[in-house]
């Protein structure tokens, strides 16, 4: 009986110590659509003047490789990749800003899309 009422007051501490807040993960492809790549050096710039005004608390970045349908070419293009991903509190303003990134990047760098794919997580720290 104590096993068990331990185990509900750990469960409940946990639980408790943890936050409902939303992941953002973006995709911001490397290849440019008239040849070349997003350089090192392009993709440090957005980086600092961009994306670390936005996601002031802190960010993560990993290298990937996706395949993207090109509707013009009509045809699947693999390229490599950037996934940024981002933990916040929900927040209609923060989305747009969001929003706002991924538009820029797509000017900067003419790119057709930069996925946005957003979910509920539980998180602690």
């Amino acid at each position: 009986m104590k096993a068990i009422l331990y185990l509900f007051a750990l469960s409940l501490l946990i639980s408790c110590s943890s936050l409902r807040i939303m992941e953002t993960n973006l995709y911001f492809g490397l290849s440019k659509p008239a040849g070349g790549m997003v350089s090192d050096a392009e993709w440090k710039d957005f980086k600092v003047n961009h994306i670390a005004k936005i996601f002031k608390e802190g960010y993560t970045i990993i290298n990937v490789t996706g395949g993207w349908f090109d509707p013009d070419k009509k045809k699947l293009i693999e390229e490599p990749a950037y996934k940024v991903i981002y933990l916040y509190k929900k927040s209609s303003a923060l989305s747009n800003q969001i929003n706002s990134l991924r538009e820029q990047y797509k000017i900067l760098f003419q790119q057709q899309a930069v996925l946005r794919i957003d979910k509920k997580v539980r998180a602690s720290f």
